[in-house]
């Protein structure tokens, strides 16, 4: 295996010389590059560096062995998960497409190609790999450096000690600058949802105590963002599902650093339904969403009353200095997506919109 300072290898297998030396020049300034002209001279280099190897760029269209049968290899072998394959062609027909589904192909490229295209590219595509390969080791180094800071900011004032939700705002504040006015306001539509449904609904068991442990628990909701960055995600090109796959992970790695981060603090129940929201608030209530497909009362009652929350928010802000009509929003999420959601906790966010709407223009 490579060492930590050696560069990661790319196999650029490529039958025209000129477009081995393009691709060469793009990328040899960050990546160790291995050139072969056909199949088998490709499958040569697979075996010998096979733990190098970060990236295939494989053309469709070589002798002696062509790019399908390259393909047909690292499958038999199961190496399709362990080296994704950019494949490289000017055949724009749908057997290309199928094919390269079929073989778990990770990205296409047609030709002729852009420099910046292949470049970004193929770093996402390698650091995609990373996330998959190194997951757990990414949240063990997260879950240092994140418990380090946490501690930090609660020794910081040596005679007041803070509050939970106030130590784990400010964290979340400085690991997510971006996200702390949406933060804000699901933490405000949570206390409103969860209180009201305290009343509408005793049989969930809610109080006012618990209330307010839920909405300061949701401070912490978009933890999964800095473990699995919104950046792997590519929505416009063909890394795109490989991209969400990774993305569906969040709510695990959120959960399991959540439980090392405060698994020797004192607050307990917070951390209890800071789990249950960062797990489970992409669940549904028809059993559609993820990552345990669970269904109904299955999930968590914080979960829910967050994912709601959270739904909203992102669809009345969609970006930074954007907005949508409030009632716009409220009827995409009651005739839209209304299977997504208890509906006892729909119909008690629709009784209490006015308030909703009010606590969105909140600054």
């Amino acid at each position: 295996m490579a060492e930590a300072n050696e560069k990661q290898a790319i196999l650029i297998a490529e039958d025209e010389e000129i477009n081995r030396t393009i691709l060469r020049e793009m990328l040899k300034d960050n990546y160790r590059i291995l050139e072969a002209e056909n199949g088998n001279q490709a499958i040569f280099y697979i075996q010998a560096e096979e733990e190098n190897i970060a990236l295939i760029i494989l053309d469709i269209h070589m002798p002696k062995l062509d790019g399908f049968g390259v393909m047909d290899y690292l499958v038999e072998n199961n190496l399709t998960e362990k080296i994704p394959v950019m494949i490289t062609t000017v055949d724009r027909s749908s057997n290309v497409l199928i094919s390269g589904k079929k073989n778990k192909v990770a990205d296409i490229v047609y030709k002729p190609f852009r420099a910046s295209d292949i470049r970004k590219r193929v770093d996402t595509l390698i650091e995609l790999c990373r996330y998959e390969q190194s997951l757990d080791q990414i949240i063990r180094e997260k879950s240092k450096l994140l418990t380090s800071q946490y501690n930090t900011l609660r020794k910081a004032k040596a005679f007041i000690k803070p509050r939970w939700d106030e130590s784990v705002r400010k964290l979340m504040t400085e690991l997510l600058p971006d996200h702390a006015k949406h933060a804000k306001r699901v933490k405000a539509y949570t206390y409103a949802l969860s209180s009201a449904l305290a009343k509408n609904c005793p049989r969930y068991g809610l109080t006012e105590n618990s209330c307010k442990i839920i909405a300061d628990a949701s401070t912490i909701h978009d933890l999964g963002i800095v473990i699995i960055p919104d950046e792997v995600f590519a929505p416009h090109n063909a890394t795109a599902h490989r991209g969400l796959m990774q993305i569906r992970k969040r709510p695990v790695a959120a959960a399991e650093l959540i439980n090392i981060m405060f698994a020797n603090q004192s607050n307990q129940t917070e951390r209890k339904y800071a789990y249950e929201i960062c797990k489970y608030m992409y669940e549904q209530y028809d059993g559609k969403g993820y990552p345990e497909g669970l269904q109904g009362n299955e999930i968590p009652i914080s979960a829910q009353i967050v994912a709601l929350c959270h739904r909203y928010d992102e669809l009345r802000f969609p970006s930074e200095g954007t907005e949508e009509p409030h009632k716009h929003v409220m009827k995409v999420i009651t005739e839209a997506d209304f299977r997504s959601y208890n509906p006892d906790i729909l119909d008690t966010f629709e009784a209490i919109s006015d308030t909703i709407e009010e606590l969105s223009k909140a600054d």
